[in-house]
């Protein structure tokens, strides 16, 4: 999308750092009379000027009273070589909230107006700076939870749209074919163009892209990890023992814990959200059922699960009936309470039977708890490894959504081919439009304001 002149005609102006009180403050300011407005209230020394990218220390002082209202530090970076496109200056002062909101608020009144939530990045996009998937990518890295989230937005960040731009290439050459026949072939006399291996090849890629972005997604959003196990196994002192923290209550009575609870870890460079849950068996009580029922749920709804199974008695009718509910999830069986066990020697069938990922310990005592924790990152870093050959376009919500209604007109397409109908260029044509108006809405070449407002709205004033 180009810039457009009507909506970059002003200067705007925003505190950059949190507000409170800090070392330094950063206020930014970007527009046309940026440079302007910052030479009337911020004094040079003698022998200096403002030149690009070339940091200056001065004094902002009181346009009318002339009064020194602190020192400090102005870059200024000439458009379009800015981060918005735009003039742009960025000035570091001590971050007193007073002398910050006093500075914004002469600088309002000298001709700046305050900028509204993403202005800035909005420009950025909007100068062609970089494009709105990117742009998402910018609040995404500020919003990371955890490392890996940090790391996955800023690949977005840096990343090339070209396995976009290839498969909306692809498409318009063969949209430019199905119309050629159709503006051209009135009477139908040439055979119609033979898209279908096209259509296939761009379906294929996106599954690809498809398949990548919904392991990023789980890597941003965090990894939903259950703890689950029948009564009195200990899941509930393994989960404050991942927690480090005396998160759940801890009892011997069995069926202690009636409801999922929920907390959040950070384990390597991923975040988890981590759910310790009621205990599974055969209940009278309508309350420990209703415990069981939600936390049938979310096994079904995480990620990885943690079986947990007690090791002084091995594997019973209840253990296997939790674990056969998991055949189709991750799982890591942890053997619990290993500090109480005497006949070790049982452990090596209990592994045999169960052929899944194993860690012993005692979640009371500690035991096997940093072995355990390592083979929960090892087990996530496979779940959410795409590796080399998977592309490297990583898709968020709205464009995975986006892509997924992309494929649909084409594989109506395919499927009226495999139906052995040969479908009419008119309707061809209208379906590789509709995918392709899909494609675009992604990067930004085609959206409306209303998307743009939802998208910038998330982001803070300064940025």
């Amino acid at each position: 999308m180009n810039q457009n002149p009507e909506e970059l005609s002003d200067t705007i102006v925003a505190l950059s750092t949190p507000p409170g009180r800090s070392a330094i403050g950063l206020i930014r300011m970007s527009g046309p009379e940026a440079l302007a407005i910052t030479k009337r209230v911020f004094r040079l020394p003698d022998t200096k000027d403002l030149h690009h990218r070339l940091a200056v220390y001065g004094q902002v002082i009181h346009p009318e009273s002339r009064q020194i209202l602190d020192d400090g530090v102005v870059v200024f970076m000439r458009g379009p070589h800015s981060y918005t496109g735009e003039d742009l200056v960025e000035i570091g002062l001590h971050g007193s909230p007073l002398v910050l909101e006093t500075v914004v608020r002469i600088l309002t009144q000298e001709g700046a107006r305050l900028a509204e939530r993403g202005e800035f990045t909005r420009r950025a996009f909007l100068a062609g700076k970089m494009d709105l998937m990117q742009a998402e990518a910018v609040i995404d890295l500020i919003e990371a939870h955890s490392l890996s989230a940090a790391q996955e937005a800023r690949v977005r960040l840096d990343s090339s749209m070209m396995p976009l731009k290839d498969l909306s290439d692809a498409l318009k050459d063969n949209l430019a074919l199905i119309e050629a026949h159709i503006d051209f072939d009135e009477d139908d006399e040439y055979q119609l163009p033979d898209v279908l291996p096209a259509i296939r090849n761009v379906l294929s890629r996106m599954e690809t892209v498809r398949r990548y972005s919904e392991k990023a997604l789980i890597i941003r959003k965090g990894i939903q990890v259950c703890i689950a196990g029948k009564p009195n196994v200990g899941k509930s002192t393994l989960f404050n023992a991942l927690l480090r923290n005396e998160r759940t209550i801890v009892s011997p009575i069995p069926g202690t814990t009636r409801d999922t609870v929920e907390d959040r870890i950070i384990l390597g460079s991923h975040a988890l959200a981590l759910w310790d849950t009621a205990g599974v068996r055969e209940s009278g009580s309508i309350v420990e059922n209703e415990g069981i029922k939600r936390t049938l749920d979310t096994i079904e709804k995480a990620h990885l699960v943690v079986a947990v199974v007690d090791g002084t008695t091995g594997i019973d009718q209840f253990d296997e009936a939790i674990l056969k509910t998991c055949t189709s999830k991750n799982l890591v069986l942890v053997v619990n309470k290993m500090d109480l066990v005497v006949d070790g020697n049982a452990m090596d069938s209990l592994v045999m039977k169960v052929e899944r990922p194993t860690a012993f310990i005692s979640a009371k005592t500690g035991q096997g708890m940093a072995a355990l924790e390592d083979l929960l990152v090892e087990q996530i870093d496979a779940m959410t490894s795409c590796g080399e050959s998977e592309g490297s376009v990583a898709l968020n919500s709205r464009c995975l959504q986006l892509l997924n209604a992309a494929s649909a007109p084409l594989e109506r397409i395919r499927n009226l081919f495999g139906e052995g109908v040969t479908p009419s260029p008119e309707i061809i044509a209208y379906e590789i439009r509709c995918a392709l108006s899909l494609l675009e809405e992604m990067t930004g070449e085609r959206v409306d304001d209303g998307v743009l407002d939802r998208i910038f709205e998330r982001f803070c004033v300064g940025k």
